[in-house]
């Protein structure tokens, strides 16, 4: 096995949703926290200069969350988490769950700019896209498989931490389903992996 550094921050639901799928498929990886503003060395690695990234025994670089998590499930020697029966809605929802992280990040983004130079309606953009986003998932995404973990639900599942840590749980009261999923997720049970548990909801 490759020696695997992967470059994370302490918040970022991207990188969770990384070192989630590494523990979910046993994929052994050092784990570094950098602050990225301050990690020059990184851009050695990926001129973006964002996380997460991953390193191959130095000298080799993946970036981009879905791709480290793809390649994390092609490397494993389990049953790939990504299915193929609905290989395509599964990417679907990946994509859907990493719009909404990425409203979230967005939106608490501008609200830390100077008063001044925030944008009020670009802050209510986001949050109508997150209630959106969030209510479409109640009403088509019902993969809530308790013995199978998939990527669709590590994504999903991330996303809606992320939205409760930096944003708001209002979007528990009308959405049932995601919310009574997302507490069962929690709970480390002898037949269920605890993996998810731990990883997914170490943000504070």
């Amino acid at each position: 096995m490759k020696k695997l550094i992967l470059y994370n921050g302490p918040n970022s639901p991207f990188g969770r949703k990384t070192k989630i799928t590494a523990i979910i498929l046993e994929i052994p990886i050092e784990e570094k926290i950098i602050k990225i503003q301050e990690a020059e060395f990184i851009d050695n690695f990926n001129p973006l200069r964002k996380i997460p990234t991953l390193v191959k025994d130095n000298n080799q670089t993946i970036i981009d969350s879905d791709n480290i998590c793809l390649y994390f499930d092609k490397i494993s020697n389990k049953e790939s988490i990504y299915g193929t029966k609905n290989y395509w809605q599964v990417m679907s929802t990946i994509s859907i769950a990493n719009g909404l992280m990425e409203s979230v990040l967005e939106r608490k983004t501008e609200l830390i700019r100077p008063s001044n130079e925030q944008s009020k309606n670009f802050i209510k953009k986001q949050e109508v896209r997150v209630f959106r986003t969030i209510n479409w998932l109640e009403k088509n995404w019902d993969n809530f498989e308790n013995n199978k973990i998939s990527m669709d639900q590590i994504s999903v599942a991330c996303a809606l931490e992320y939205t409760k840590f930096r944003f708001t749980d209002k979007w528990t009261n009308n959405c049932n389903n995601l919310s009574i999923w997302l507490s069962l997720i929690h709970i480390s049970e002898p037949t269920r992996r605890y993996a998810i548990s731990y990883a997914v909801f170490c943000l504070k």
